[in-house]
């Protein structure tokens, strides 16, 4: 493998557990970090699991952060409202680990690039979070930052892996895209012809012998 893209929600960042508590309170439940992480790892994995897209993740989200089943549907418009803002101010919670993996990657030489589903502002809430940027800077140079927000294309559709592969200067084959969904990820990842990993940090998905998981960053090296 020549180069390792990523995606961002669920792999760098997660939602900032201080962006949910002021909703999830009333109902009786707190997030702290680590909280924070774990709800978002259900969250996808429901998604995954759903036809209903938008309210899988937060319903599975609320319950995983001790939200009672009898007020789930209270909560997600309560957490919905909360996080009616630009990603930024959302998606700003470091997932553990993941810088470290960064940089361990980025020394072997390996040729590192961003893919996500976000609203035009990821490039600047990765380099606000100090975590990479393209080129030089304070956080690990990348060659490439696709955002849907900015290309008009979200994943799992083709055509935004290609975005990323043309200023990487990788074929397909010689590339891993790290995600944390199937719905998403792994299958628009393979569908460009990548070769897809799953971010499943609390080994969640059920399908271990259909793509290859890792529960750190870290592990990505030794996929290489």
């Amino acid at each position: 493998m020549d180069a390792v893209i990523l995606d961002v929600g669920g792999v760098l960042l997660v939602p900032h557990f201080e962006t949910v508590n002021p909703a999830l309170e009333p109902f009786g439940a707190h997030l702290d970090l680590d909280g924070a992480e774990r709800a978002h790892y259900f969250g996808a994995r429901a998604l995954d699991e759903s036809l209903d897209e938008r309210n899988a993740y937060i319903t599975a989200y609320a319950l995983a952060a001790g939200v009672p089943e009898s007020r789930v549907n209270e909560a997600i418009e309560a957490i919905w409202q909360g996080w009616a803002q630009p990603n930024i101010e959302v998606w700003r919670q470091h997932v553990r680990g993941s810088l470290d993996g960064m940089w361990r990657l980025g020394k072997r030489g390996v040729k590192l690039g961003i893919i996500s589903n976000s609203d035009g502002t990821v490039e600047e809430q990765l380099r606000r979070g100090e975590i990479c940027q393209v080129g030089e800077g304070v956080g690990v140079p990348v060659l490439a930052i696709i955002d849907s927000g900015v290309v008009g294309v979200s994943k799992p559709a083709v055509e935004i892996f290609r975005h990323a592969l043309e200023p990487i200067g990788v074929e397909p084959e010689r590339a891993l895209y790290v995600g944390d969904t199937v719905r998403y990820d792994v299958r628009g990842a393979r569908a460009a012809g990548l070769v897809p990993v799953h971010f499943d940090r609390y080994e969640l998905c059920p399908e271990r012998d259909d793509h290859a998981h890792v529960t750190d960053l870290a592990e990505v090296e030794a996929l290489l």
